[in-house]
């Protein structure tokens, strides 16, 4: 090697960036000059000392170059440096909250602690394990801590459960779903014109309780269908039920709406009979 005295400079300044492109750059010729094995010994026993008391962003720097060297083949460092390298810097990235930490996890899955950091993921966010091992797709979720999920179902109550499960059995072939926004199905710029100011306003905020579609012309809407109940009674659930009737009417669309006599009667195959004979009287 021909600049030894800038070598020896950046050895007494422990310029480990500045270093490792000189060991780069002399990859090949390290193997015939002891020099520079030396220099690469020297590497190795000083680096973790230097680097260990910086702070994180200043040690992630000096991670960041060292692992390049690393990555393009090792180029002299012996593999329990390069270990103890991969170890370090999965700390370092799980301190600092890295977002590459499960990639280089998973590149050294040797390293127990690799091992450990993938099944963490695998129990805490499994689907950015399953992006990781696909090409051309990403996955994202929200974050989450221990602890109940706060969600609701999707019924309020069994009567619109089972009204809901006989509908689906009433249309077979078509796709029933429950609880479908106004929004979703119906086209406010074609009859806002037609809407009162109230009715404007409820249209984005009243639901369906059942939407009948068919799949084979594009999940296009066939038949909306109303459970009413003995909640359909009150003062502002009937002018509830009028705004969405003034919709319906602007949207020339009909909307069925189905309320038992009976209210015991409210199993799923009461509903799926009584709904069939509504279906044949239109």
């Amino acid at each position: 090697m021909d600049d030894r005295e800038q070598l020896y400079k950046l050895l007494a300044q422990k310029d480990w960036e500045a270093i490792g492109k000189i060991l780069y750059k002399n990859k090949k010729a390290r193997t015939q000059d002891p020099f520079l094995s030396q220099v690469t010994t020297f590497f190795e026993a000083e680096f973790f000392t230097f680097a260990e008391p910086l702070p994180p962003a200043a040690r992630a720097k000096q991670f960041e170059f060292t692992n390049l060297i690393i990555e393009l083949g090792q180029h002299g460092f012996s593999q329990t440096f390069v270990d103890r390298f991969v170890d370090e810097r999965l700390k370092l990235m799980q301190e600092t909250k890295h977002s590459a930490l499960l990639n280089y996890a998973q590149t050294h899955q040797h390293r127990p602690l690799a091992k450990q950091i993938i099944q963490s993921f695998l129990q805490t966010k499994p689907e950015m394990v399953a992006a990781s091992l696909r090409e051309n797709l990403t996955i994202r979720s929200t974050e989450v801590v221990t602890g109940k999920a706060k969600t609701i179902r999707l019924f309020k109550s069994k009567q619109e459960e089972n009204f809901y499960e006989a509908v689906r059995r009433v249309f077979p072939t078509y796709h029933p779903y429950p609880n479908v926004a106004l929004s979703c199905v119906l086209d406010y710029q074609a009859i806002k014109g037609q809407l009162s100011e109230k009715a404007r306003a409820y249209f984005f905020q009243a639901i369906i309780d059942g939407v009948v579609f068919d799949v084979s012309s594009g999940y296009e809407p066939k038949y909306f269908i109303e459970l009413d109940s003995s909640f359909h009674d009150g003062a502002h659930a009937q002018a509830n039920d009028q705004l969405k009737d003034s919709i319906f009417r602007a949207a020339n669309t009909k909307l069925i709406r189905i309320r038992p006599l009976n209210a015991k009667a409210s199993s799923v195959e009461a509903f799926e009979k009584l709904v069939r004979e509504v279906m044949r009287s239109l």
